[in-house]
């Protein structure tokens, strides 16, 4: 009997041993779920936010200011916390606070919090206007066509100490650079003149040197046009409407970055004889990118800033106001209209028969500041190359 009672006591520890053990491992097993739960919820912050980079806190943000976003997962019972802060004008500490729970109930339930950290930067393309136009083969400026290579900032875009051109500098240019061998010709009233070259044009290898319109440092034709805002496929001609509109429409606060004619805004209040009536102020930090993969004819007015590329040759006929880059892989073909560019215009000059001609009441004027900005506010980010990301807790 007392053997039997021996027996019955030790199964029932082994058996409250194993209960106790299978609890311990699906306790763990539970927390190991929701900690993993939780760290993928962070890990989902931390890419979402590069993956949807809108490109505006490239421009508006200022060093040291902190932005949060907020992003719901799995049906909502997971979510991603995150903070945006800038570091400097090029890099951003991002933080992802991952939180999930499981089970209902106070003794059912588990919960789990996981952080992690990561450093983005700005990439940001290195393009080499060495004027205010930089073309591959010969130039012709006709009729009252301006070209000025000294640099200007853009109306009311202020200078080198305030406003929007605050820390942009910049030296003054010669107006047309070619290739050696090339040659600029001038006709009727047209005007060329900067850096202080007397016929206000220079030759330079860099010209003829095909890599000079593909490759900017970090980023290259391929990537930049891969990143387009807006995308033009086969030759394209558009007419009067370009510019910047705000969602919904007529109404709101917010940039109708969904809308492919709005190019951004460089208007300011004040400068040009704009009033507030006619500046969309939301979209004055959207530099966006347009690619068309095709001639582009611009038949009407319009404005806009950025990056412009385009996959043969540009012409403009009408009144059309740029502020940023043109990169053409073809030729500036003539045009009957008139253009404002604050900036660079490069053209490839691929037919090596064609040349660009310039006429028209045109005005090309080079700007070390509207390139800046140009450049940085259609950037994309990444993650920095050493020791970018890691696990805070």
């Amino acid at each position: 009997m007392f053997m039997a009672l021996g027996a019955l006591v030790i199964i029932a520890v082994l058996v409250a041993a194993s209960s106790f053990v299978t609890l311990q491992e699906n306790q763990a097993g539970q927390n190991q779920l929701v900690q993993s739960r939780a760290f993928a919820a962070a890990e989902y912050g931390l890419n979402k936010i590069q993956a949807d980079w809108d490109k505006t806190p490239n421009m508006y943000m200022a060093i040291g200011q902190t932005y949060p976003l907020v992003y719901t997962i799995n049906n909502g019972k997971d979510t991603a916390n995150v903070r945006m802060t800038r570091l400097n004008n090029e890099t951003f500490w991002i933080v992802s606070e991952g939180r999930t729970r499981v089970g209902t109930g106070t003794s059912a339930a588990r919960a789990a919090v996981k952080r992690v950290g990561a450093i983005l930067r700005l990439r940001i393309p290195t393009i080499q206007a060495q004027g205010a136009i930089t073309a591959g083969g010969n130039v012709s400026v006709r009729g009252g066509a301006d070209i000025y290579g000294d640099n200007t900032n853009p109306p009311g875009w202020g200078n080198s100490t305030t406003g929007d051109c605050n820390g942009s500098g910049g030296s003054n240019m010669a107006g047309i650079v070619v290739p050696p061998g090339s040659t600029v010709t001038t006709q009727g009233s047209s005007t060329v003149q900067g850096g202080g070259y007397p016929d206000g044009w220079r030759t330079d290898p860099i010209a003829a040197n095909s890599n000079t319109y593909v490759q900017y440092g970090d980023e290259n034709w391929n990537t930049l046009t891969a990143q387009a805002n807006v995308v033009l496929n086969g030759p394209t001609t558009l007419g009067a409407g370009i510019g910047p509109t705000v969602t919904p429409p007529l109404i709101g606060t917010d940039c109708n970055k969904s809308n492919t004619l709005n190019w951004g805004e460089p208007w300011r209040v004040g400068a040009g004889g704009h009033t507030a009536a006619d500046v969309v102020a939301p979209c004055q930090n959207y530099f966006p990118i347009i690619y068309s993969n095709g001639d582009l004819h611009l038949n009407g007015s319009g404005h806009g800033q950025g990056i412009l590329l385009v996959n043969g040759s540009i012409e403009i006929n009408g009144h059309f106001e740029w502020y940023g880059l043109i990169i053409v892989t073809n030729d500036i073909v003539r045009g009957n209209g008139s253009a404002d560019v604050y900036g660079g215009v490069m053209a490839r000059n691929e037919v090596k028969a064609d040349e660009s001609i310039l006429s028209g009441n045109t005005s090309y004027s080079y700007s070390a500041c509207a390139i800046a900005r140009a450049m940085r506010g259609s950037a994309q980010v990444v993650q920095a190359n050493d020791r970018a990301w890691t696990e805070l807790y």
